[in-house]
């Protein structure tokens, strides 16, 4: 299928808090050693606090757990505050293509999609560039970006 992998969301659970931990160490861990440094207790305790069970989706390949997605909504916006897809199943269009479902739904929905991305993260940057988000300066790590489908 050209390098295009079927892809599920389910609802995440409480057990997959460990899960999505892991993802998310696997996919960033070297970006934050570079920015910040990696304090394991630090990254925990910051999970732990911030793990929303019920903002959070697990992607699935096959029926195998390949990454999470993390999504708020309000009346104006739906914010994509994280996207970690597991690097074996990275490359296959996946993440472009649930980007892609929440753009259709804030074009129904008459909102913006928004997300915030690190400024050494390059990779996603040119892929949520391609998909039509705008870049403005966020802070000294990150970007904010944003597509406007509210018209």
């Amino acid at each position: 299928m050209n390098g295009i992998e079927p892809f599920a969301l389910r609802r995440a659970t409480e057990h997959d808090s460990e899960f999505f931990y892991n993802v998310k160490k696997t996919v960033l861990k070297a970006y934050i050693e570079t920015i910040w440094g990696w304090d394991e207790d630090f990254q925990r305790q910051f999970h732990a606090a911030n793990y929303h069970v019920n903002e959070t989706q697990i992607i699935m390949v096959n029926g195998v757990d390949a990454g999470t997605v993390e999504v708020k909504e309000n009346n104006d916006s739906i914010f994509i505050s994280s996207l970690y897809i597991l690097p074996l199943f990275q490359n296959k269009k996946i993440g472009s293509r649930i980007i892609s479902h929440y753009i259709t739904r804030a074009t129904e929905e008459k909102k913006r999609v928004e997300l915030e991305v690190l400024k050494l993260n390059v990779q996603a940057q040119k892929l949520y560039k391609s998909l039509g988000f705008t870049l403005t300066e966020r802070d000294d790590t990150k970007y904010f970006m944003f597509k406007d489908c509210s018209k």
